[in-house]
């Protein structure tokens, strides 16, 4: 246990470089975990079992996830991310023995596997999202989200090509083997943490057997308590809410309307996550920021009305533009609201608050799908996109009003 995190840039911690490391070794094995069960799921009989396999992945996640910050508070945030990545290791493991002993040619193997991962997922994300905190001085957390964001994203765009290539090799137990490598290895990164750590951000000796009900609870009231808390979360939900849609939907729809094909749909979406890691990275290398929220605010304005433009894009290369730009301002206003609620945060609750976060991000996204899709059933596609962007827009440009988030720093010094 030390005093408390140094001040000094992000990167040149030590301990939050490990951190770094094992993040990344965690996310690539979740994106080959996602490529491989779809790729699994594809080959039973019907396309209804498809969806159920992948849906039993998602869903304990999305449901379990406020459950899994409750529990990083309660019994500490690395201990929680350890154990995690050991349920994780374990899982894969012995995935790949059954599989390699019976195959995978009934549905419920890979609903049991599906479902456990979830679970596991839903106590090792808020764990892992609130170690940072713990590891860096609170006028480097921003800087230390563009890396988390940036990892986030490289993964999407290495990770999901990479699983495609050892599922081809050598298909699901191939998969798994490799993930219980890059599993490992982010335990292994996570543990050498134990040293630097505060220690556990039980809540235990402020309220003894506290339930978890009564945990949930107190978690939502602390955050509703502070006014640039609530607002900083309600805007990172409406960004999220907003861009769920048009990215995953409405590119696929645009692609299809316009005839582009899905090499050309896969280089829009590539051309968003490049924009969104160089965004990142601006601030990843930033100097301290005193007004973190009116920054993230004009960022994400900028990101929305970008966002607005892409239907009405005339051709190919000005829509890659307009989503790029969309990606490249939401980057940095993604890194400072998240680094901000991560300063402003008590760390007693900040497992809690970190899973409400990432269930903003993961939980709503179905509800975005159907919202969107029925936008564009009773309307039009580029209405649709309008509207959504309009809405991140409207969000950040009430934020501004709200005094304390517009005056908010990261630090009191």
């Amino acid at each position: 246990m030390t005093g408390g995190p140094k001040r000094g840039h992000a990167l040149s911690d030590r301990a939050f470089r490990r951190y770094l490391a094992g993040f990344g070794a965690s996310l690539v094995g979740d994106q080959i975990w996602f490529v491989s069960l779809a790729w699994a799921a594809s080959q039973l009989e019907s396309s209804g079992q498809t969806a159920l396999v992948l849906a039993a992945g998602s869903i304990p996640r999305a449901v379990l996830l406020l459950v899994g910050g409750a529990a990083a508070d309660r019994f500490g945030a690395l201990t929680v991310a350890l154990r995690s990545q050991i349920g994780r290791i374990l899982l894969m493991g012995a995935g790949a023995g059954f599989v390699l002993a019976l195959g995978v040619d009934e549905l419920w193997p890979l609903l049991v596997v599906a479902v456990l991962f979830g679970v596991l997922d839903a106590a090792h994300m808020p764990a892992a999202a609130a170690l940072p905190p713990q590891l860096l001085a609170p006028g480097d957390l921003p800087a230390g989200q563009g890396f988390v964001q940036t990892l986030e994203r490289g993964a999407l765009v290495a990770g999901a090509p990479l699983g495609g290539l050892v599922v081809a090799f050598g298909g699901l137990p191939t998969a798994m083997v490799v993930n219980v490598v890059l599993f490992l290895l982010a335990w292994l990164m996570l543990r050498s943490l134990r040293r630097v750590t505060d220690g556990p951000t039980s809540l235990s000796e402020r309220t003894g057997d506290e339930s978890i009900r009564a945990s949930l609870t107190g978690g939502l009231r602390y955050a509703a308590m502070d006014r640039a808390l609530l607002s900083t979360l309600i805007v990172v939900t409406v960004l999220n809410l907003g861009l769920a849609g048009p990215l995953n939907v409405g590119l696929v729809l645009l692609s299809d309307e316009r005839g582009w094909g899905a090499a050309t749909y896969s280089l829009v979406l590539s051309a968003y996550a490049l924009g969104a890691i160089s965004g990142a990275l601006t601030v990843a290398f930033q100097k301290r920021v005193q007004r973190p929220a009116l920054n993230a605010l004009l960022w994400i304005m900028l990101g929305g009305s970008a966002l607005g433009l892409v239907p009405f894009a005339p051709t190919f290369p000005l829509a890659a533009l307009a989503v790029a730009l969309a990606g490249f301002a939401f980057g940095p206003g993604s890194a400072l609201l998240v680094g901000l609620i991560q300063a402003r945060t008590d760390r007693h609750y900040l497992g809690r608050v970190m899973a409400l976060v990432n269930f903003s991000a993961l939980g709503l996204t179905p509800i975005a799908y159907v919202l969107f899709g029925q936008g564009v059933a009773v309307s039009t596609l580029e209405v649709t996109f309008t509207v959504s962007a309009a809405l991140v827009v409207l969000a950040a440009a009430m934020a501004l009003f709200v005094g304390p988030l517009r005056r908010a720093r990261l630090t009191t010094d």
